[in-house]
């Protein structure tokens, strides 16, 4: 749990320095188009796959001068046919910190391409095939991805993106009754967001 803790420690310090920019204002540079006294934005996303997979996810963030700062709360099943054989009923619930940069000449639009990273923690549960006593463990996680905004109404778009999450922090060779499992050092993801901006 100490190296677990010290993991997202460091993690979470690592966030504020990439953050700093938004915390303290840019000045905006010579291609920038001129700016208002208020330019900051605020929305929520949520994703499609969660929700199929029997869960859930939220996410709140507010975005300036190209930067988006967002926090994430979710639960979702893993699909039988990602987790190692003998296994089964996996399910994580994530908590996320993570900091975006759109690219190009409408990242003020925050529109378009943009890439991101942040920190993550897992709170999961598996059991073996035919059982009925779960395990329970944590892992911290540091994760970087991108994805694509399409504004489709001046308050709703889509945004398909793609990541990938490195485990960090906590054990990966997880005991469950009396059989090993491993979790995994590196899980990418790929889905689509329905977001409002404001």
């Amino acid at each position: 749990m100490y190296r677990l803790s010290r993991s997202l420690s460091a993690a979470a310090a690592i966030v504020f320095i990439i953050i700093q920019p938004m915390l303290w204002g840019q000045q905006s540079s010579t291609d920038a188009p001129a700016r208002t006294a208020q330019s900051w934005k605020f929305g929520t996303e949520f994703d499609v796959v969660p929700y199929a997979t029997g869960g859930y996810y939220a996410s709140f963030f507010g975005a300036d001068k190209g930067w988006r700062l967002r926090s994430v709360v979710a639960r979702s099943g893993t699909p039988s046919f990602l987790v190692s054989s003998g296994f089964e009923k996996k399910r994580t619930d994530a908590y996320a910190l993570l900091v975006d940069r759109f690219l190009g000449a409408r990242r003020h639009e925050f529109k378009g391409f943009w890439v991101g990273s942040g920190v993550e923690y897992w709170h999961s549960r598996i059991r073996q095939t035919n059982t009925t006593d779960f395990t329970y463990y944590d892992n911290a996680l540091a994760t970087a991805g991108g994805g694509y905004v399409w504004r489709v109404t001046k308050y709703f778009y889509l945004n398909p993106w793609v990541d990938a999450n490195f485990v960090v922090g906590g054990s990966r060779d997880i005991n469950v009754s009396g059989r090993i499992y491993k979790q995994p050092l590196v899980t990418p993801e790929v889905s689509l967001k329905l977001g409002f901006i404001f």
